[in-house]
């Protein structure tokens, strides 16, 4: 079961060996009209020693590696290793950014690196990961670099999620830059239902569980195919649990203080008898246990399926392809997950920060990435009002801001205030409080969908424009508290860390053996046995220890 907090990857074999990152010569690659007004200034507020605007005078070279971004469209002649941030880095700071690899699999390729000592100058990775090349001794400490290059706006978004900020302080030194998060506004979870398909047979919005599954018979009945699409990680069937009051994935407080976890509390035995009738019943794909991610969404882009549990970005992918393929009326509208058992629906809210910049110890100038990530930044959040449009867009639009791997952090608070001031734009056509490039992206993109149904700005209307959007959803959710808070909130406990991937891997082949009709329903006692005995209990142990509260 793939996790959205728990990320666990079996212990490799670390030895000293890494890549330099070293001044070499290099040819200016292109151009672009981006220069930070900061630039201009001898000093920053963040030091009164360096400018850290200012570009290196011979050429230093940082090597990554990263995987591909499928919504990002690029002019022609461009791709993830050779595009605008690219040559903006040269332009700008004489740093040249060479890419050793681009692939999907993206953690399966970073491990194999780690296990040959090839890693790259400048990568991410998640917290397992950070701690096992800490632990090796790999990675730099960039406390002091951090301290002294990182802009005003880059530190503010340390402050502004210090618990994220802290995860990547280890031992009382920086290792890992947390890439951070648009805010807990991304984390509610939909149920997302084609449009065309429910107008068309005269059916109402889901107010229960029993309302959805008359959805999906209908749909089955009328169009064919099959009721849901899912796959076989369970991450998307999981999304419904809540319905029945069941946490998976998540570290729960029980009434003594201590933490569970939420996959192996009653809850959720309750949602996996219901999920063995869909099975029986032809609402689940038969096929659901060799499915892929991909394979998923190939159901709902060629109209085989019109309920999908998902995340707030469903219009990105697969609506993208959705919209192109069927048309603007086959999109998906998302609702709320209806209660199975008429009490409120507590959404699940996760610690946000899943990923971490670093670089090898034997790296001569980290200082460049700093200087990066200090412009991403200000493109994204500052260059509004400073920069024309068409710079901006440059760097913005069709998902641009997207492709820069390792070289960004996200700012915490962008999303919540992002979609306040978009929506109401929508509706008054005042966009006098646009502050950031972002704000601009998503109201363009909303409004070009809305005019000719442009597939590639799917994604944005979903997520901030239309009526029935993910975020408008989400603002509901957080102002009137209706979610639940991990009780893993920082730092995963080593202990925790130390399992791997065994724990997932039981709850999975159990659960879909339950689902299937292959075990019954009692199967799940066992399974949360086996789970106990694998290492649950000794994790459940060390997450009380350091998250649990005293009653």
């Amino acid at each position: 079961m793939k996790k959205r907090v728990l990320v666990l990857f079996m212990v490799l074999s670390l030895l000293f060996s890494l890549t330099a990152c070293g001044n070499s010569g290099s040819s200016n690659t292109g151009s672009n009209d981006a220069t930070p007004t900061k630039a201009a200034d001898s000093t920053d507020a963040a030091s009164s020693e360096v400018d850290i605007w200012a570009p290196f005078d011979n050429t230093v070279t940082l090597s990554t590696v990263t995987s591909e971004y499928a919504s990002a469209v690029y002019p022609e002649g461009d791709d993830i290793t050779n595009n605008v941030w690219i040559r903006a880095y040269k332009d700008k700071f004489n740093v040249e950014v060479t890419t050793k690899w681009v692939s999907d699999e993206y953690d399966t390729k970073i491990n194999l690196d780690i296990a040959a000592q090839e890693i790259p100058d400048v990568f991410h990775v998640n917290a397992a990961q950070l701690q096992q090349l800490v632990d090796a001794d790999m990675v730099m400490d960039l406390t002091e670099v951090f301290d002294t290059y990182a802009s005003d706006l880059l530190k503010g978004y340390m402050n502004a999620d210090y618990d994220s900020y802290q995860s990547g302080v280890i031992d009382g030194k920086f290792y890992g830059i947390p890439q951070m998060h648009w805010g807990i506004i991304d984390q509610p979870d939909y149920v997302w239902i084609r449009k065309d398909w429910k107008e068309a047979c005269g059916l109402e919005d889901p107010q229960s569980m029993d309302d959805l599954v008359n959805i999906m018979n209908t749909f089955m009945s009328t169009y064919g195919g099959y009721g849901i699409a899912v796959d076989q990680t369970l991450d998307y069937l999981n999304l419904l649990a809540i319905a029945w009051g069941a946490h998976p994935d998540m570290w729960l407080e029980a009434e003594d203080g201590s933490c569970v976890y939420g996959s192996v509390q009653p809850e959720m035995k309750n949602a996996l008898a219901e999920w063995a009738d869909w099975y029986a019943n032809g609402i689940i794909n038969p096929d659901f246990a060799t499915l892929d991610f991909a394979a998923m969404n190939e159901a709902v882009v060629s109209g085989a399926v019109g309920v999908q549990p998902f995340y707030q970005w469903w219009g990105y992918n697969p609506g993208v392809d959705t919209v192109s393929n069927l048309g603007a009326d086959a999109i998906f509208e998302p609702y709320m997950i209806p209660s199975a058992t008429d009490e409120t629906v507590m959404n699940s809210i996760f610690f946000a920060n899943s990923s971490y910049i670093v670089v090898s110890k034997d790296c001569e100038n980290p200082e460049a990435l700093i200087k990066l990530l200090n412009f991403y930044g200000y493109m994204v959040d500052e260059s509004t009002g400073v920069e024309d449009a068409a710079t901006i867009s440059a760097f913005t639009d069709n998902d641009m801001a997207h492709v820069v791997g390792a070289f960004r952090v996200l700012n915490p608070e962008c999303d919540y205030k992002q979609y306040q001031e978009v929506s109401a734009a929508l509706q008054s056509g005042d966009t006098s409080n646009f502050t950031t490039s972002g704000m601009w992206q998503k109201y363009n993109n909303s409004v070009e969908f809305l005019t000719n149904q442009t597939p590639s700005c799917t994604g944005d209307y979903m997520q901030q424009g239309n009526e029935k959007c993910s975020y408008g959803l989400a603002t509901y959710v957080l102002d009137n508290n209706l979610y639940i808070k991990s009780k893993l909130w920082g730092a995963t406990p080593e202990t925790l860390l130390n399992y791997g991937s065994t724990l997932d891997d039981i709850l999975t082949e159990g659960f879909t053996k339950i689902i299937m009709g292959v075990e019954g329903i009692d199967y799940f006692d066992e399974v949360v046995a086996n789970w106990q005995a694998a290492g649950g209990d000794a994790a459940t142990q060390a997450m009380t220890e350091m998250y649990g509260s005293q009653k």
